[in-house]
């Protein structure tokens, strides 16, 4: 792993988050080579199969380590920064098991950290070889040698911002997928536990973000208001939305789904001129996915690094140009894109590209000045199209 991340660099942008990454799946044999993320946005391009889902799957991967997962043979090296400025360096390397067959039965297995080391503004802080753990210059008690160091001793001061900051890494598409199933049900007595939650306290929880936008909703904080406010200036068409349960008293039921639909909260949008409210399962996947976006931007613990693969998926035109600007204009979260839309690729300028190529199992991530890109808007996005068509060594599923 490339030790020069950090090494002569203590000063970054303040409104970066997640500043590089260096990531290497030694069972699966891929590896991603250093890349820098730029200052928000980082739009990650390039043709089908580089690697750009497999990135954002990486950068989510820290998150699982740092709550506990066992994954084998990964191998990784990151550099990140708190809310405050304190900037954390963290490496680390789980064994490599490739005799075994992958089975249903293999989720469970768990494999041994080889080693794993965390700075403090370049003051080590854990230095791990195998079971022995040293924590600021002390020798620990036997601690599980699966899981990191950074899980183990997520409660001391010195660690618990650093795993803080990794769990603000938030993939889009698990919480979209969940808001596209018909029913996103919310129990009366998670609504009652968080029934005076302030907006912080919201946004700092694990919940789910439709069950987030259920509690401003249900606790009429004025954020739900401006959530509103832009999804109808996207959709001017749109009158008011709401979040509540169904009117079981218009639906044909069974009874024995009664109380699961009881305790069921949907959204409902009223279009201009209509009187019925359309309920979610008859809103369009693209209004839902920008609802979901916006939500994001006004839910989501300030300092959070938001992943979407493929941002154009489900989004209309109206949509790509407003959830584009959106994304472009905010300070207070960094978003990590990937896309192959030629609206949103040449909206995004040029200084917030990554170019993702690959040759066999190595992923190369490039900077356009590097590639000979034009700065002109107008120029940039040919020569992006005649730059991939030169790299024809990209064979195979990287994505």
């Amino acid at each position: 792993m490339n030790e020069s991340l950090i090494t002569n660099q203590l000063i970054f942008d303040k409104n970066m988050k997640l500043q590089n990454l260096e990531y290497h799946n030694q069972d699966y044999e891929w590896k991603l080579n250093p890349v820098e993320f730029t200052t928000n946005p980082t739009l990650l391009v390039g043709i089908s199969g580089a690697g750009k889902t497999q990135i954002i799957r990486s950068i989510f991967n820290l998150k699982k380590i740092v709550n506990g997962a066992s994954l084998n043979g990964v191998k990784w090296n990151t550099t990140f920064s708190t809310e405050n400025g304190t900037i954390y360096r963290w490496q680390g390397e789980f064994e490599t098991q490739k005799s075994f067959i992958r089975s249903e039965q293999d989720l469970n297995l768990e494999f041994q950290i080889i080693n794993e080391k965390l700075y403090k503004n370049q003051e080590i802080i854990i230095n791990r070889k195998g079971e022995d753990i040293i924590f600021k210059g002390t020798s620990t008690p036997k601690l599980s040698p699966n899981k990191s160091a950074l899980h183990l001793l997520k409660l001391e001061e010195d660690i618990g911002p650093a795993t803080e900051e990794i769990n603000k890494i938030i993939l889009a598409d698990a919480y979209l997928k969940y808001v596209q199933q018909q029913i996103s049900t919310v129990s009366v007595s998670l609504l009652n536990k968080y029934k005076n939650s302030s907006l912080s306290e919201i946004q700092k929880s694990e919940l789910p973000l439709p069950i987030k936008l259920s509690l401003v909703y249900q606790n009429s904080l004025d954020v739900f208001q401006l959530i509103k406010q832009r999804f109808i200036q996207i959709f001017s068409i749109i009158e008011d939305i709401k979040i509540e349960p169904l009117n079981l008293e218009d639906m044909a039921i069974p009874v024995f789904l009664a109380e699961f639909f009881k305790e069921s909260t949907v959204v409902h949008i009223k279009e201009k001129g209509v009187n019925n409210w359309i309920t979610q399962s008859n809103i369009s996947s693209g209004m839902l996915k920008t609802l979901m976006y916006i939500s994001e931007l006004y839910l989501s613990p300030k300092g959070s690094v938001i992943l979407i693969d493929e941002f154009e998926n489900s989004l209309g035109a109206n949509c790509l140009e407003s959830m584009t600007e959106i994304v472009k204009e905010n300070k207070d979260l960094q978003f990590i894109l990937t896309s192959h839309h030629p609206y949103i690729i040449n909206n995004i300028s040029t200084k917030h590209w990554k170019i993702v190529t690959r040759q066999g199992g190595v992923v190369q991530v490039k900077d356009p000045q590097e590639l000979g890109i034009s700065k002109s808007r107008e120029k940039a996005f040919i020569d992006l199209i005649n730059i991939l068509e030169d790299y024809p060594e990209l064979e195979g599923d990287g994505e």
